[in-house]
């Protein structure tokens, strides 16, 4: 009997402090605001959906998402990134045309449409600096949208962007085995202060050094910051390690960290 009720009594501690973790971790995303949608209906008809997480600095990221689906570490990032006073919004391009999640589709998002957002999110934040934010293969967008803004409305001493943030980026072509990558066009067409975060456990570790050479003979300033113990998509992975999801967990301070150069840079 004294055995039983001493089973039971470690299992009630054991319950409640499972209940007690549950609160917090409920409460620690209870804090948040949840977003609301910034709508841009772009003169080709389709609407470009943002979610907005709102703050009231003058910093404003823009993270294009959308190479894993909705995917709640991005959400919980930008939160985070709000709460201390960097409004980000959440923005994914493959929604409004219906595209499959397959690298193929990033190319038939119609840089008009890409152009005409970028110039209505300036329109809208006249004051704020606008920092980009990607991941993998979607970073060929920030790169598309750039140039596209430039030629259509570029203007002297104009930037569209204070510069972009990109996360293990995939901009080569289609690779074959044992060949260099060729990159894409676009990244020698572009001028950006950019900010590349490498996972070191990666294949683009040891090819980071030739994409940062390739950006700056194109004419823009790098700074490149490798993540020890990671691998690319590591907030996503069906296999993470401990490591990867303690980074996770800590992606939005991550984030506003690198960016430092891009909004307190030189001129």
């Amino acid at each position: 009997m004294h055995t039983k009720k001493l089973i039971s009594k470690s299992l009630r501690v054991v319950l409640w402090q499972v209940f007690l973790l549950i609160g917090i971790a409920l409460s620690g995303r209870m804090s948040h605001a949840a977003p609301t949608d910034v709508v841009f209906s772009l003169p080709s008809g389709v609407d470009v959906i943002c979610q907005r997480y709102a703050a009231s600095g003058d910093v404003l990221a823009i993270w294009l998402t959308g190479q894993y689906g909705r995917t709640e570490e991005e959400h919980k990032a930008a939160a985070d990134m709000a709460a201390q006073g960097v409004e980000t919004w959440v923005t994914d391009f493959l929604a409004p045309y219906f595209l499959p999640l397959l690298p193929s589709s990033w190319n038939q998002i119609p840089d008009q449409d890409l152009a005409a957002w970028l110039e209505a999110v300036r329109q809208r934040n006249p004051e704020r600096q606008i920092v980009l934010v990607s991941t993998g293969r979607v970073s060929s967008l920030v790169f598309r949208t750039v140039r596209t803004w430039q030629a259509r409305y570029g203007r002297d001493h104009i930037k569209p962007v204070n510069g972009a943030l990109l996360m293990f980026p995939l901009l080569y072509q289609e690779l074959t085995p044992g060949e260099e990558p060729q990159y894409d066009p676009v990244v020698n067409e572009t001028r950006l202060d950019l900010v590349i975060l490498q996972p070191k456990s990666s294949a683009g570790y040891w090819w980071r050094d030739r994409l940062k050479e390739v950006l700056e003979i194109a004419g823009s300033r790098v700074w490149m910051q490798v993540l020890p113990g990671l691998r690319d998509g590591f907030y996503r992975r069906g296999d993470i390690t401990a490591p990867e999801m303690a980074a996770g967990a800590r992606l939005g301070p991550i984030v506003l960290e690198a960016m430092q150069p891009l909004i307190y840079k030189e001129k």
